[in-house]
């Protein structure tokens, strides 16, 4: 069995990995509704937080079995840090290709990634898998404090706000929420701020709070449009 498996917190992600299984023609799955780890053939689409992998990815890629495996990793156009070397080093997978991707910061309005001919070497790979080579994805740089309690960071950088009059308590923050981390749009402890249940709000009942900490982080940051392919 072959598929795209993603995570997507806004969608830029879940377009890229569409993207990439309407050309291969693999299994779309999201990977926290998955029940399967084995498969011959996999794409693995996700976002960057904190310059590093969410949590149900890194749980995901631990119990993992296939063959052959490519990496797409979005960022914000800030920082990807080291995430695809560590991936590698972490986990003992076959990886024959790997991407970076500028993608629309979760946080700011701007334009989605729309160039999607740039990953048209990873469809193709589809056809040549069986005679593809493992990759060595080389060491990017990593802000020292980018592990340093990321998930506290982002709560205190980044508030979700519910709107009562326009919440109806349907819970489909919770159930689309990959950590349930969400109930009738109250956030505990555990959130990552990846904004899914914002982006699933079917009322719009939740809206973003910057901190003007972090707005004036976001201001500050030079951006990056690099897309970067690492395929033999």
């Amino acid at each position: 069995m072959n598929a795209v498996i993603y995570f997507s917190g806004t969608g830029e992600s879940y377009n890229i990995a569409k993207y990439l299984a309407d050309k291969t023609k693999f299994l779309l799955l999201d990977v926290t509704n998955i029940t399967a780890n084995k498969f011959t053939n996999t794409i693995l689409v996700f976002p960057v937080y904190c310059q590093s992998a969410p949590k149900c990815i890194m749980e995901f890629l631990s119990t993992l079995k296939t063959t052959r495996l490519a990496l797409v990793a979005t960022y914000g156009r800030i920082s990807y840090g080291n995430v695809l070397n560590e991936i590698q080093n972490k986990f003992n997978h076959r990886i024959i290709a790997a991407a970076y991707v500028p993608c629309k910061h979760s946080y700011l309005d701007e334009p989605r990634f729309t160039d999607f001919e740039k990953l048209a070497p990873i469809t193709k790979m589809s056809k040549k898998l069986y005679s593809a080579t493992v990759i060595t994805i080389p060491k990017a740089e990593k802000h020292p404090m980018a592990s340093f309690m990321p998930k506290l960071r982002s709560q205190i950088g980044c508030k979700i706000i519910k709107d009562y009059a326009l919440c109806d308590k349907c819970n489909i923050c919770r159930r689309r929420c990959s950590l349930y981390a969400i109930y009738q749009g109250y956030t505990n402890r555990k959130c990552i701020r990846c904004l899914r249940c914002v982006q699933n709000c079917p009322n719009k009942a939740l809206t973003v709070k910057l901190s003007p900490s972090m707005r004036k982080y976001l201001a500050k940051q030079p951006r990056k449009d690099e897309f970067i392919l690492y395929m033999n």
